[in-house]
């Protein structure tokens, strides 16, 4: 028993939200697993994320005792360098459909306004009125990036903070 069991947690997209929420949520004081440093300044959008996260689940982050860390796909087996073997087949199927859906809830706000604000300039340039676009655009992006985003990544954070921690533990 003297030796630590290795921490799992999501990553969840490794936006600015779910660092803060791990943060929040003691993960920085237990010595566990940490979502990585975000996406660099010059990385493309979504070129953070592994393919098939919105339809498989986020990556789980396992760090190893020994130090190494690395991130999982949901059922995935790893064998570390040191010789330990990690299952997250561990982790509890209804905890992280759990995880899974408030994930893809809180996705579904951008796109929407994504989608609406497209088709309306669709619209709008279709019926060549060209100058209500040039209103449109930034006022949307203005909107969103100062009022609306912050109060969706505080949602975010805290829906993160309310879902269970794992602790897996070797095989």
């Amino acid at each position: 028993m003297g030796e630590r069991s290795g921490a799992a947690r999501t990553v969840a997209g490794r936006s600015g939200a779910a660092r803060t929420a791990a943060a929040r949520s003691g993960a920085a004081r237990s010595g566990a697993a940490r979502p990585s440093a975000g996406p660099s300044a010059r990385e493309r959008l979504g070129g953070h994320e592994r393919p098939g996260t919105v339809h498989k689940g986020p990556p789980i982050t396992v760090r190893c005792p020994c130090g190494e860390r690395r991130e999982l796909a949901y059922g995935e087996v790893w064998s570390c360098a040191c010789g330990r073997r990690w299952n997250t087949g561990q982790i509890d199927t209804e905890q992280y459909d759990r995880l899974r859906r408030v994930q893809l809830r809180y996705r579904v706000l951008p796109v929407c306004l994504g989608v609406a604000t497209s088709l309306a300039a669709l619209f709008f340039l279709l019926s060549h009125n060209t100058f209500s676009l040039f209103l449109l655009l930034p006022a949307v992006l203005v909107g969103w990036g100062m009022v609306l985003r912050p109060i969706h990544r505080r949602r975010y954070a805290r829906a993160l903070g309310q879902l269970p921690r794992w602790e897996l533990r070797p095989e």
